[in-house]
């Protein structure tokens, strides 16, 4: 699978061609065992599954029979096929057979210096004969992120898995080995019932969604949930009444706690998936299964049956579990939005106020909503059809503590849960931060400036360089664009920690339309807003846009971000971004040389070296051994380093230098 290159300034852009059209691709958290990075996207007809980079398979000979020659035919002799047919001769009965196991080189790849970017080590394709709509993965966090006493659920190690929303109202929950496959299993008949060993649990419509689902999400917890005991500091203190309006400030009914013991709990119990999944039926349905994870395999009961189901106000337009991990209390709530521009959260291990029928468990703990639109002066409004911003897509940020949210006419702006659901006088439509996305002033003057200062005054003061000037141009000489507000747009958010208890850098990818951008680390750009209010400046990460994406008209259906490393992200490098148009995935990556500053870090090895290879010299000098080549290094070095180095021609006596 060889990709189209565009290079185009500091950034180079992969584009991979599909037969088939894209709904949905994300990118796996945990890499395979080769080292190879795990992409998955939805097509048409199942699911896409790519590993890209690591150790990459080794070529297998021939197959013995490809090798052998058929026999000369004599004439008068035929191959005739005798069957015998006997009563007392019993069936044979088929062994299932394991899916075969692939062999890779000892060492990673070379990169080609003309083309210094991973190659796609295999690729598959999971029939699933529908169409795949939605795609979710849990988040695992890397074991140097993990606490003491802190554990994941070994599955994860070794299998893929994942969820998805397919055309035929069905969710499917998949598990696939997470090393890629050799070539050969690609050979096995299409009969056979697992193709290279996955494990698929279908969730039928009669126990689950009667229309298309338009969302689904997925997390781990353990198998003892709901627990009597929680964290205090986690927990939110905020019940939603039946209007719909939040209670701030008031404490939900509490039984007498005892310790919990979550070593004693994980062993006993082990771990269990959860999985929601969201629809437009009865007016917005959500619905949360909840199934046991083995060391294997994903098992589910018989008969299957929905853990949760709750009828919501509005057809949810986004949900998803919280990113923070097991045992935090906050790692079940659930985030879901609507286009009525309101945001709830709800816990199915909250216990329900007094007077609820169902279950004991299960209650909305917290509520924000987005502004009101804003209309032209010059336009007649009636304050009876007025509406909220419509909410296009939503994130967590900030460990779960935040939501990242963008609005349709381009807005984004970030709510502080924890600050909002202990603050009783706190406004639920207050952004702690809010700015602006977008190319077209005329889409934001109806949600009003974001600034004292307007955002056309500061985009005229851009310094001109080829690239600006080359847009200014298209402005002048081109069609005017269209001011329509895109209706499609989303975040995507990929957290670093730098070590066990620190605070992780947040990598956001906002996406509005056709433009996308880029803020490499949230939380310095949140404290260099917090320090611009007060007319301090602080340097920091700004909003940056990425340009010249190659998506050739077609329009973006979803962005992820790839891993990276604690030495990248010290050194200022961006990460890798899938984009996922209609036909074809886009990588685009940075093949640029490091800063300046950061040339010792990324060159210390051969500094070591050199200053190795020196003392070597040094040494065969003074014992009269060395030859020409050495001779030659010296004198180099002495032209090349002046009176910074360290010369020594036969005597122990050493003159320095003091550097300039």
């Amino acid at each position: 699978m060889q990709p189209i290159v565009a290079t185009k300034g500091k950034s180079t852009h992969l584009r991979y061609e599909l037969p088939q059209r894209v709904h949905d691709s994300t990118v796996y958290p945990v890499k395979a065992p080769n080292g190879s990075t795990v992409i998955l996207y939805g097509t048409e007809t199942g699911v896409g599954v790519l590993w890209r980079g690591g150790r990459p398979l080794k070529q297998s000979a021939p197959s013995a029979k490809a090798l052998t020659k058929p026999a000369p035919k004599v004439n008068g002799t035929k191959e005739a096929i005798v069957i015998i047919d006997s009563d007392d001769d019993e069936p044979a009965r088929t062994v299932p057979t394991s899916p075969p196991q692939a062999e890779f080189e000892e060492e990673d790849e070379e990169l080609d210096p003309s083309s210094p970017y991973p190659s796609i080590v295999q690729k598959l394709r999971l029939p699933l004969n529908t169409e795949v709509l939605h795609i979710a993965v849990p988040r695992v966090p890397k074991s140097s992120e993990l606490l003491p006493g802190e554990a994941v659920p070994p599955i994860f190690s070794q299998k893929i898995v994942f969820a998805v929303a397919c055309s035929d109202y069905t969710v499917r929950i998949i598990s696939l080995p997470l090393s890629p496959p050799p070539n050969t299993a690609k050979e096995r008949p299409l009969n056979s019932k697992s193709l290279y060993g996955e494990e698929v649990i279908r969730i039928p419509t009669y126990v689950g969604h009667q229309t298309i689902p338009n969302g689904v999400s997925m997390t781990w917890t353990s198998g003892a949930e709901p627990r009597e005991a929680a964290v205090p500091d986690d927990r939110m203190e905020v019940d939603v009444d039946e209007d719909g309006t939040t209670a701030l400030g008031r404490r939900s009914p509490r039984k007498k706690r005892v310790p919990s013991q979550v070593g004693a709990t994980k062993d006993s119990n082990g771990f269990d998936l959860l999985v929601a999944s969201s629809s437009t039926e009865l007016g917005g349905l959500l619905k949360i299964w909840r199934f046991n994870l083995t060391e294997e395999s994903v098992k589910a009961t018989s008969p299957m049956a929905a853990y949760q189901t709750i009828t919501l106000p509005k057809p949810a337009s986004k949900i998803a579990f919280n990113t923070a991990q097991y045992p935090k209390r906050r790692h079940s709530q659930l985030l879901i939005t609507d286009s009525a521009g309101i945001a709830r959260i709800y816990d199915p291990f909250t216990p329900r106020k007094r007077g609820f029928s169902g279950g004991s468990t299960g209650a909305f703990v917290a509520l924000f909503r987005t502004r009101f639109e804003n209309f032209k002066s010059n336009t007649s409004s009636n304050p009876l059809v007025a509406a909220r911003k419509p909410i296009l897509d939503a994130a967590w940020v900030s460990d779960g503590q935040s939501i990242l949210a963008l609005l349709a006419d381009g807005e984004w702006g970030i709510w502080d849960v924890k600050h909002t659901t202990t603050r009783s006088s706190a406004d639920p439509s207050t952004f702690a931060l809010r700015n602006f996305v977008g190319t077209s002033e005329s889409d934001k003057s109806s949600s009003g400036s974001s600034s004292p200062k307007s955002r056309s005054n500061r985009a005229s003061l851009v310094p001109m360089t080829p690239n600006t000037r080359r847009r200014k141009e298209e402005t002048l000489f081109q069609s005017s664009p269209s001011h329509t507000i895109p209706t499609r747009g989303g975040v995507t958010v990929a957290s670093l920690a730098p070590s066990i208890g620190a605070t992780a850098e947040e990598s956001v990818i906002i996406w509005y339309g056709k433009d996308v951008y880029r803020v490499t680390d949230l939380a310095k750009y949140r404290a260099r807003a917090a320090m611009s209010k007060t007319g301090n400046s602080l340097p920091g990460p700004g909003l940056a846009q990425i340009h010249d994406v190659p998506l050739l008209g077609e329009s973006i259906v979803s962005v992820s971000q790839f891993d990276t490393t604690t030495k990248e992200a010290r050194m200022a490098v961006p990460r890798d971004v899938l984009f996922s148009a209609e036909y074809r995935l886009i990588i685009s990556t940075m093949t640029n040389a490091p800063n300046t500053r950061d040339i010792p870090t990324a060159f210390s090895k051969a500094q070591v070296e050199e200053e190795t290879t020196k003392r070597v010299d040094q040494t065969l000098l003074s014992r009269g051994e060395l030859g020409i080549d050495g001779m030659q290094r010296l004198l180099d070095d002495m032209g090349g380093s002046g009176s910074r180095g360290t010369i020594t021609f036969g005597n122990p006596r050493k003159v320095l230098f003091a550097p300039s």
